[in-house]
């Protein structure tokens, strides 16, 4: 046989014989049922994208009869989601069925590809419950704030103990999940809040008194959390939420120094600017003294993502400045029939933005409610009160309370345009349907009567 061609059978011999890599699987599969939920749409958010970066990534899954849903979509990498309080940590590849309850993360279940990592997400604790106090088989036996550290570090014990016990999990994951163990340690140790409500609402200690015993308590119990703090300069841990909280502790150059931990790395501090800018923004409103702080902040910060944000999230407020066209919006009335925001133009309408599950939202109902007593008839002014319960919860409502004034209901989805990030919110808008301020103040502190009477 020729030695030429004898070669080239052998090279093509050994070159078949090579595996093809295997193509990796990015596909997502997610169906399953929802209860407790009473809408056409479930809202799925991309915590790690939204956490990290600050971009806003939402998966809209159509629900069939507002409970069953099939959901699939292409993943790069393992990632954290959220329904409502519900955790999800989704790799390429998972192939879930979860049974989902919008009451508490902890009645979710799931079964498939992927099952562990999310079934051990149901007991996370809910960092703004403090953490570790919502365990009340151990915080409801501790009596005096030297107990806090003993009795917590059982808790976060447990926490590692079930960690362990994973075996169809990444140890990525467990890396992640242990920290974000340690940082619910820390928190629960900054939060003695909850030592002493129970007293105040009692009537037992007065606010005063629980400052001071709180001032007291965080004195001693500042060292215990040095251990727990080991490690926190990786921008990995922005997407666990209770860093989020830690956060704000560990910029504290005083906190830093007691305990002798090292400063923030750059890409935190910048992360820090960039999210109290835009929760300034968020929970204010956009003015001309923010303005100048957002082009600060942007020349300030030196992370290209961090900049972009500060720079697009001003382009994207100022569209809803005074003197803007106000977005025109779809509520629902109590009948179940539907009526525009733009149907009320030709009136200075203003909008009360409330739920029923929001303790300052209801603390401003009777101001609001006095104001549309006022005003009742004036063709001038329509005042609006606009619950963004479900449907359901919010017709409940009014089976046992008062109907005041003009109420309307609307999907949260829907005010997107009015960068809605909390509530009670309260808009102005002209005769002329342009926005006068989609940040107005609160009923209680008269300046909102002030600013109607200005545009009647």
């Amino acid at each position: 046989m020729n030695k030429y061609i004898f070669l080239v059978l052998i090279s093509s011999f050994i070159f078949s014989c090579k595996e093809t890599p295997a193509k990796i699987n990015k596909t997502i599969v997610l169906k399953g049922t929802i209860v407790n939920y009473d809408q056409d749409t479930l809202y799925m958010n991309n915590v790690s994208s939204e956490d990290m970066l600050f971009k806003e990534e939402i998966h809209s899954i159509t629900l069939k009869e507002k409970t069953n849903f099939n959901y699939t979509f292409e993943l790069e990498k393992p990632t954290y989601f959220q329904i409502g309080r519900t955790f999800l940590y989704l790799s390429p590849g998972d192939s879930l069925v979860a049974n989902l309850d919008t009451r508490d993360r902890s009645f979710a279940s799931y079964k498939g590809i992927g099952e562990e990592a999310n079934n051990y997400l149901t007991n996370v604790p809910y960092p703004k419950g403090g953490s570790f106090w919502g365990d009340r088989e151990i915080s409801s036996k501790i009596k005096t704030y030297k107990e806090v550290p003993e009795a917590f570090k059982k808790s976060f014990d447990n926490r590692m103990n079930e960690l362990s016990g994973l075996t169809n999990v990444s140890e990525d994951f467990k890396q992640l999940e242990k920290t974000r163990s340690k940082f619910d340690y820390v928190n629960s140790l900054g939060n003695t809040f909850y030592l002493y409500y129970g007293n105040v609402r009692k009537g037992e200690i007065t606010q005063e008194e629980m400052a001071s015993k709180m001032e007291e308590a965080n004195k001693y119990l500042t060292t215990f959390k040095k251990p727990f703090l080991d490690d926190y300069n990786n921008t990995d841990y922005l997407q666990l939420e209770v860093f989020q909280n830690i956060l704000y502790l560990l910029k504290d150059e005083d906190f830093r120094k007691k305990l002798e931990l090292p400063e923030l790395n750059t890409t935190l501090k910048e992360y820090t600017i960039t999210s109290e800018l835009l929760n300034e923004l968020k929970y204010n409103g956009y003015s001309n003294q923010l303005a100048e702080k957002l082009k600060e902040g942007a020349e300030k910060v030196t992370d290209p993502n961090y900049a972009a944000v500060l720079q697009d999230v001003q382009k994207a407020y100022e569209t809803i400045t005074k003197g803007k066209p106000a977005s025109d919006l779809t509520f629902t009335k109590l009948d179940g029939s539907k009526i525009n925001l733009s149907d009320y133009k030709g009136k200075v309408i203003v909008l009360d933005l409330w739920a029923t599950w929001c303790g300052p939202c209801m603390q401003e109902k009777p101001f609001f409610e006095a104001l549309e007593k006022e005003y009742h008839g004036n063709e001038n002014v329509e005042l609006i009160s606009l619950s963004i319960d479900t449907e359901k919860v919010w017709n409940k409502y009014f089976e046992k309370n008062k109907i005041a004034g003009n109420q309307l209901q609307i999907n949260r989805s829907q005010l997107t345009n009015y960068k809605v990030a909390g509530i009670p919110r309260f808009f102005v808008i002209d005769k002329n349907f342009n926005i006068v301020d989609v940040f107005a103040p609160l009923p209680s502190s008269g300046n909102l009567e002030k600013l109607i009477k200005q545009y009647i």
